[in-house]
């Protein structure tokens, strides 16, 4: 009787594999299946709508609210190579780019990603650079994102019924996602990330994303199009 139930237990085992196995590639085709919704452009709005401050004192790494960031192992506070009328251009090691944030803003990296945000640390990005090696290109990396997405979309849509998701077709190849009330568990959120060339290195993808809570996302779309169009290489 035992070796009986053993071999019982083993075929259970192997159909509850093979169900689980089943349901993931059901869902997988499923998410490919689904045709989202798509948009072919990004707004460009103005530094001053952003800006908090008309100076770059926020960015002073010497602020004990940036000394604090190293202090507490978070990250590098970010410094400002460059300081215009509302906006100044940052460092961000991670990505190896100069990168646009409004006055007012402060932010730090960690080697990994730079995190910049708005003083009320609600909005904010990140910016961080990868490697297109693994998949396999550009093209490669935009399909296994979207695929990503899309499967994504199925289950959040399940559990926030009010979630909206559009892929991202941009100019140059550029690409991405905006996603309104993202489910969360301290509140709903919104999102958008987009993909670009690296500047000075056709091997990197650039990862762009900003979040803000749901009733800021519209305004704040036109950050990330000035993010998009202004960042740039270090001096030399």
């Amino acid at each position: 009787m035992r070796g009986e139930s053993r071999i019982y237990d083993s075929m259970l085992r192997r159909i509850e594999t093979a169900l689980w196995i089943a349901a993931a590639f059901a869902l997988a085709a499923a998410a490919d299946a689904q045709e989202l919704a798509s948009q072919d452009k990004l707004p460009i709005g103005a530094y001053a709508t952003y800006a908090a401050s008309n100076d770059a004192v926020s960015l002073d790494p010497e602020r004990p609210e940036n000394k604090q960031l190293l202090e507490k192992g978070v990250g590098f506070p970010v410094r400002a190579f460059q300081v215009f009328e509302r906006h100044a251009l940052v460092g961000s090691p991670a990505a190896r780019l100069l990168v646009p944030v409004p006055l007012g803003w402060r932010g730090f990296d960690d080697g990994r990603r730079t995190r910049l945000f708005h003083p009320n640390g609600e909005i904010g990005f990140v910016v961080s650079a990868s490697s297109l090696e693994q998949a396999g290109g550009w093209d490669s990396a935009r399909e296994q994102f979207w695929h990503e997405v899309r499967v994504q979309a199925l289950a959040r849509k399940r559990q926030a019924p009010r979630y909206e998701v559009a892929l991202l077709r941009l100019p140059n190849g550029q690409f991405g996602v905006r996603e309104t009330n993202i489910p969360d568990p301290n509140g709903a959120y919104s999102s958008v990330i987009v993909f670009v060339r690296h500047p000075g290195d056709p091997a990197l993808a650039v990862r762009i994303n900003l979040f803000t809570p749901v009733p800021d996302f519209e305004s704040y779309l036109g950050l990330v199009g000035l993010v998009v169009r202004d960042i740039r290489l270090p001096l030399r």
